[in-house]
């Protein structure tokens, strides 16, 4: 396994925040941040993305995707998605969707190199239901089909919160069938009396193309999950995986057929009460157990994304100390115990 420091502070942000990587088609790495001016989530900020075409030895100058101002200090929760015929697409924030800030859209032909004018694809997301209103982080995911899929969080209007309040939490999915020309909101996944505050979430496809949701759940200890045949209804019960401690803190999922197995793989801070400890765990059964597990940091840690190659290669961008650091460890599956 190789470790290597990507990002850290620097004198235009004092925190590089809430990281997201995928892989494209021609084997380009697309990791991006929230480059924060302080380490608040509302603080003033870019989206800043970085090509890597030599496995992460070596990133590009950073492409800015989109930048706070004084109306709309925050731009958040990036979100890139690989479609099957390689078109990149770009989901964000601005100031979690309320007052304006709305949910922004664009696209890339030339692998990450140029991307188009961002749309505005706010209606799609059903605003008379929510106040903020957020993507992933991390990635999303292409069915075998071409469908897009986003998970997502809201504070719905009828919690009774204030407008910016991040709690309690309700996840669905954004999805698109034609390629990112529409969007629309999936059902609303239902909390539980156990699963009070539902948000940050990642998904994979599961072996018989089921979608896998792997949810943040604050208070409980644990990771939960639910799954959808279609990946934006008929979810589900969120269930507890107590193989999966976590301290609430964002975690991520992928999954992919390496060497003819199905392999859905799964890395967080595997600690019930602190950010350390980041694991990546595999499971051969889509997720009832899981199998093998990988320590990548045993000490400060914290948001962290995944992705897996078909050829068995396995990339984990994640944070120390909320992003003053960032780091990308890369490995393989042969290496888990």
């Amino acid at each position: 396994m190789t470790n290597t420091l990507v990002r850290e502070q620097d004198e235009h942000y004092s925190n590089y925040r809430i990281p997201g990587i995928v892989v494209t088609k021609r084997g380009t790495l697309i990791t991006y941040f929230e480059a924060r001016r302080t380490a608040s989530d509302w603080a003033r900020m870019d989206i800043l993305l970085y090509r890597s075409e030599d496995g992460g030895k070596s990133f590009s100058d950073p492409i800015v995707m989109a930048q706070g101002d004084d109306d709309y200090p925050t731009v958040n929760n990036p979100v890139c998605i690989v479609g099957t015929d390689g078109r990149l697409h770009f989901l964000y924030c601005r100031n979690y969707s309320v007052g304006g800030g709305d949910v922004w859209y664009r696209t890339s032909d030339d692998d990450g190199r140029t991307w188009s004018v961002p749309r505005n694809i706010m209606a799609s997301t059903r605003p008379e239901l929510h106040n903020v209103f957020a993507c992933g982080p991390g990635h999303g995911i292409a069915t075998s089909d071409g469908m897009l899929l986003v998970p997502t969080w809201m504070v719905q209007k009828d919690a009774g919160q204030e407008l910016m309040s991040h709690h309690p939490g309700t996840v669905s999915t954004l999805y698109s069938r034609d390629n990112g020309q529409t969007w629309a909101l999936g059902t609303l996944i239902a909390p539980t009396d156990e699963h009070r505050d539902p948000n940050e979430t990642q998904a994979a496809i599961l072996f018989d193309g089921r979608i896998y949701l792997n949810v943040r759940v604050s208070g409980i200890g644990y990771r939960a999950y639910t799954t959808s045949a279609t990946g934006f209804d008929g979810w589900t019960p969120l269930v507890t995986d107590s193989s999966l401690p976590d301290p609430t803190c964002f975690g991520s999922t992928a999954s992919a057929v390496v060497d003819g197995m199905h392999i859905l793989a799964v890395v967080n801070c595997a600690h019930q009460t602190a950010r350390e400890n980041l694991v990546c765990r595999l499971s051969y059964d889509d997720g009832k157990t899981w199998a093998k597990s990988l320590v990548i940091e045993p000490g400060d840690a914290g948001y962290a994304d995944i992705a897996l190659t078909e050829d068995g290669t396995v990339y984990v961008l994640y944070e120390q100390s909320a992003g003053v650091r960032d780091r990308l460890a890369v490995f393989s599956i042969e290496d888990f115990a």
